[in-house]
């Protein structure tokens, strides 16, 4: 009986693998995951790269952007698919065969409330932008924010929330084995928003009043300054409530059907502003075990801003584990990026997600030289 051979070509992939993981991999004391934008999962040889590096890195937890702009990277019954993508091809299941095969986990990155942002619209006339243009969220006055061109729909209109359960529930059930769901842009568009007229009239159907007059009016209707404050806030909670609402509707169904799947969002890392100015009460979302860990994007390249948002969140949050300290790499160097690192360690953060794959795969960083700068500069603080 003649003996099989194995391929040159995959001995040779074998062996590259294991040298780079000789070359290169995160300190046992840190765990590191990267954030990959949706532009890299087009085409089986992008995803290819994406995990391959992942694996060359030691990195076992990647979250794909598998929705971004109110398109799929998937197949969807629900969610046009995205234009770049082949007819034939399923992004999402390739993804998931190679993670199985590298023992790396997927979360599933979606992103939420946003479903554009260019200035003009979508080429596609099935777009949920032209669909579901009721959906839309409206600022409190045509003046605020002309300069943003981001378009969000409002978890105010009732309609909104449901037609993301529905997104979850299609997408677990056609993917069972992605390891995460990963919310992103889970939050109002800032604190001047939340005025869709649906939303609006619901509001005032319930509470006698419209909150439009609460900012612009409350004089002129014989309001002191302490009314105006309470039904401000009675306003605020109002968008608060129905953000949480989501996630909560969303956890009761994946602990009931999926309870293997991890649920996650990235989240503003000042997190008493990211409540007040974008209705994202993510410490309760933690504290009340809503979801199972939340990624603060602590992207300040100030190492004073970057610590700040370290205390303010070790002050709120009851299990620090539940927290991955995200870390931009696209906008400072290799010694500052370990600086940021070192800094999350000695803060009790030993969990790590980095902002973006684009500067891997673009050679803008250089992780063996992070690992470095982390080695060298980590006794110091420590002595």
């Amino acid at each position: 009986m003649t003996k099989r051979k194995v391929p040159l070509k995959i001995s040779k992939l074998l062996l590259i693998f294991l040298l780079s993981k000789l070359l290169f991999s995160f300190p046992d004391d840190i765990k590191a995951s990267l954030w990959v934008e949706r532009h890299h999962l087009y085409k089986k040889s992008s995803i290819d790269s994406i995990f391959f590096q992942a694996f060359d890195n030691n990195i076992e937890d990647v979250f794909l952007q598998v929705r971004s702009r109110g398109d799929a990277l998937y197949k969807s019954d629900i969610v046009n698919i995205n234009q770049n993508i082949d007819k034939n091809f399923d992004p999402l299941e390739y993804s998931l065969m190679l993670a199985d095969l590298l023992k790396i986990r997927v979360h599933v990155w979606i992103n939420t409330y946003l479903i554009w942002s260019a200035e003009s619209p979508p080429d596609d006339d099935n777009h949920i932008y032209f669909e579901n243009y009721d959906w839309i969220d409206k600022p409190r006055n045509s003046n605020n924010d002309l300069s943003d061109n981001r378009i969000f729909i409002s978890p105010n209109h009732p309609e909104v929330n449901q037609y993301f359960e529905d997104v979850v529930r299609e997408l677990v059930s056609n993917y069972p084995t992605i390891n995460g769901l990963h919310f992103d842009y889970i939050r109002s568009q800032n604190n001047n928003y939340g005025f869709n007229d649906i939303g609006v009239k619901l509001f005032q159907d319930k509470y006698s009043f419209n909150p439009s007059n609460i900012f612009s009016n409350y004089e002129k209707l014989g309001l002191t300054a302490f009314e105006k404050d309470s039904l401000s806030n009675i306003w605020d909670k109002y968008n608060q409530r129905n953000i949480t609402q989501l996630l909560n509707n969303i956890k009761l169904y994946i602990d009931s059907f999926h309870p293997n799947i991890l649920l996650s969002a990235a989240v503003k890392p000042n997190p008493r502003e990211a409540k007040n100015r974008w209705s994202q009460d993510w410490i309760r979302w933690i504290n009340e075990d809503i979801l199972d860990f939340v990624v603060p994007m602590n992207y300040g390249i100030e190492s004073h801003l970057f610590i700040d948002n370290l205390r303010r969140i070790n002050e709120e949050i009851l299990n620090i584990d539940k927290v991955i300290m995200g870390i931009a790499i696209y906008n400072q160097d290799e010694a500052a990026i370990a600086q940021k690192i070192i800094l999350s360690k000695y803060s009790g953060f030993n969990n790590i997600c980095l902002f973006s794959y684009n500067s891997l795969r673009d050679n803008k960083i250089d992780l063996n030289l992070v690992r470095y700068e982390y080695l060298n500069n980590k006794f110091i603080i420590e002595d």
